[in-house]
């Protein structure tokens, strides 16, 4: 492939055990993507205690739009309210409640509002964070897949482009649920530490040719391919299973990678 460039993915600080301040795993290199900024996304909440680890370790919070409401209706403690309390609501501002943001503008939090109708609310929120925090800096999408399909399309759709404008945060950019994270693999050798167990990532991943067909080449998993042409409607890796502490994905183009939490230890 032509492409030599390696990127490295450390997506583990999205995972319960990191979120909670635990030791990580020994000789794995975490650590620097600890900055990292939150938006939740206008989709109903499904694991209020994922949301309240993630928004926790942020360094800034972004709620589009109507995630506000969302968030408000939540029954929270007094101190759990006080760490969801976002620094910006962003987005052309048809779905919130006013109550809800007359609610967070007393609480300190600056709405702004972009009525540009060709972007999203979710592209609103990513240009909010490029613009107020000091690059690169990561995002994580909470809630980035779920909910109406074409929204969460929607949602594929804006890893692509945050790659290539300029506006877009320079960090990477990541889809959590709470059960998996995705992110978009560049073109040529990525690097992704991947450590297997409880409260980190279970074994399952797939690599997804969204946009158009790729040839991919893998180390670190259990059904290893080379020079493997890969395609919707063709073949696909996914239900793969991890099999080393750093998985070694090279593509010929870019392509989503899905990992899944573990979740073991939750009740």
């Amino acid at each position: 492939m032509e492409n030599s460039e390696t990127t490295c993915w450390e997506p583990a600080f999205v995972t319960s055990k990191l979120l909670k301040g635990e030791k990580a795993p020994p000789n794995l290199p975490f650590g620097s993507s600890g900055q990292y900024a939150a938006i939740v996304v206008n989709q109903p909440i499904e694991d209020q205690q994922k949301l309240l680890d993630i928004l926790a370790g942020a360094t800034l919070i972004v709620f589009a739009d109507g995630a506000a409401n969302y968030v408000r209706d939540l029954e929270l403690t007094e101190s759990e309210e006080q760490n969801l309390i976002p620094d910006f609501i962003c987005g052309d501002l048809d779905s919130i409640r006013p109550e809800v943001r007359a609610h967070y503008e007393k609480k300190g939090t600056k709405v702004i509002q972009d009525t540009d109708q060709y972007s999203s609310d979710l592209t609103k929120s990513l240009k909010c964070i490029k613009n107020y925090t000091k690059p690169p800096i990561h995002a994580v999408i909470i809630g980035g897949i779920g909910g109406r399909f074409d929204q969460g399309f929607s949602q594929l759709h804006h890893l692509y482009t945050a790659s290539k404008e300029s506006w877009l945060p320079n960090g990477q950019i990541f889809l959590a649920n709470s059960q998996s994270i995705c992110f978009l693999l560049g073109k040529g050798m990525n690097k992704i530490t991947t450590p297997v167990g409880p409260g980190l990532f279970a074994e399952n991943v797939g690599i997804i040719p969204i946009a158009r067909p790729s040839v991919i080449t893998t180390k670190g998993l259990e059904w290893d391919v080379s020079d493997w042409y890969t395609e919707f409607g063709g073949q696909m890796s996914t239900s793969n299973h991890i099999r080393s502490n750093t998985i070694e994905i090279e593509t010929s183009e870019r392509v989503l990678f899905t990992i899944e939490l573990d979740r073991s230890q939750e009740q």
